[in-house]
């Protein structure tokens, strides 16, 4: 199993010049440093992990040391997350898990969805209001997510309707070596055809695209406290 760090993006609502996922959450580690340490601690070999950069990659290489992987997505301004993610997978052939470096999270979560037998799977908060609430975000950022029999349906569309978000997304996903390869040929077929869409598309609307077309994504609840770091006001509300 590969562990994919995806740390290209600027973080522009942060208002910083260096990558947001570098912000301390505790007197001595990063948002990005904490997230290493977590799989490390929970048993992942340092030469399995892969930082996807983009962005001033030497800052990340500096936080985290040159034991790992680092793949650098020179095009991070132009592209999306998604585009990230599969420059850095080519030459994978393997399971993955992905995370977001903008999180933080439960270190029981990653050996739960490691032992997950499901072929494409990601984790979700279905109490995820009471955060938003004390974000003050419930109105302003929140996103659909539809699940039926233990599969979702839609995710990450802008709503005002809190009814259609039955959980929110949080940015932690497994997916099989066989999806995998599968997922790679579709992106670059689809990128051939439609650049203009896919070398912009983000993870959730690239996940809605592949759920309508191909695949089942099932779900997993998360287990302890979680918190997104999206724009300044999220980060100042956790410290």
């Amino acid at each position: 199993m590969k562990i994919i760090i995806l740390c290209a993006g600027k973080g522009r609502r942060m208002f910083i010049n260096y990558p947001k996922s570098l912000l301390k959450i505790n007197t001595k580690n990063s948002i990005l440093k904490n997230i290493y340490l977590i799989f490390i601690k929970q048993g992942i070999k340092k030469k399995d992990i892969i930082f996807a950069t983009g962005y001033k990659p030497e800052l990340i290489k500096k936080e985290i040391g040159s034991k790992v992987n680092f793949i650098n997505n020179k095009k991070y301004a132009s592209t999306n997350m998604v585009y990230t993610l599969i420059n850095t997978i080519k030459k994978i052939d393997d399971d993955i898990i992905i995370t977001y470096s903008d999180i933080v999270y439960d270190a029981r979560n990653i050996n739960k969805i490691i032992n997950n037998k499901s072929q494409f799977i990601t984790l979700v908060d279905k109490k995820w209001k009471a955060l938003w609430k004390s974000k003050n975000k419930l109105e302003s950022d929140s996103e659909t997510l539809k699940i039926k029999d233990n599969f979702i349906l839609e995710l990450g569309k802008k709503t005002k309707d809190i009814r259609s978000a039955q959980a929110r997304y949080v940015g932690l996903t497994k997916i099989s070596k066989k999806n995998l390869r599968l997922i790679k040929a579709i992106y670059l077929d689809k990128i051939k055809k439609n650049p203009k869409r896919f070398l912009k598309i983000d993870m959730t609307n690239f996940f809605n695209f592949l759920i309508k077309s191909y695949f089942k994504l099932n779900y997993l609840q998360i287990v302890g406290k979680w918190d997104e770091f999206d724009d300044e006001s999220d980060y100042k509300n956790y410290l």
